[in-house]
């Protein structure tokens, strides 16, 4: 019966040792030995190279999103190809809370039952639920990249990839990162500006 016990034991404890990696795989975890600047440089440059090739992508996950006067949780459904995108922003139980859809020919977004349409999703999202969402750079710093044409400071950790990334007054930063097939991508983030402050944990990435 001991020997029973302990081997029912030793079976439990390889199988939270199993998990335990299992996570650990998941994490960003920076090089022991101190990366020169030249070389954080280096692996930046090679990772936004790699990201680049990617013209179709489809992100999943919860957003908490806490604004001034209101805060809630919604699931997220981000998908892009190219420079057409759609994305889905839905409550408890499924229940829509903003769908916005956009093109180069421009962008339409539906909330409160209503739908209007403009060239940027930012001031329709704005105008429909007085949010400050910054939908047309979060394309970008959801894959851990900045937003072009607008300068942007990069805090890199060891392995190049963004700890943090300031830009247009928004404070992005990285809490972890994890694989998708060979890609490394934010798993985990946390956008904010002011009282908005919008927290991003990101269940699937699909290319």
């Amino acid at each position: 019966m001991g020997v029973d016990k302990y081997f029912s034991g030793l079976r439990v404890l390889l199988v939270l040792f199993f998990f335990m990696l299992a996570g650990c795989a998941s994490r960003t975890v920076d090089s022991g030995r101190q990366v020169s600047d030249e070389e954080k440089e280096q692996r930046w440059q090679r990772h936004q190279e790699r990201l680049g090739l990617i013209q179709a992508w489809e992100m999943t996950g919860r957003l908490n999103m806490k604004v001034p006067g209101r805060s809630g949780t919604m699931s997220v459904d981000w998908q892009q190809r190219g420079d057409e995108y759609r994305l889905l922003l839905d409550g408890p139980f499924g229940a829509a809370v903003a769908h916005i859809s956009g093109s180069r020919q421009g962008v339409s977004v539906t909330a409160a039952d209503e739908t209007r349409y403009g060239p940027s999703p930012e001031v329709l999202l704005y105008s429909l639920t007085g949010w400050q969402f910054p939908v047309s750079h979060l394309r970008y710093w959801v894959r851990g990249l900045p937003a072009p044409g607008d300068d942007a400071r990069i805090q890199l950790n060891n392995l190049g990839y963004p700890d943090k990334i300031e830009q247009q007054g928004w404070v992005v930063t990285y809490q972890q990162y994890g694989l998708s097939g060979s890609q490394r991508l934010p798993v985990r983030l946390v956008v904010s500006r002011g009282e908005v402050r919008l927290s991003l944990i990101v269940s699937s990435w699909q290319f």
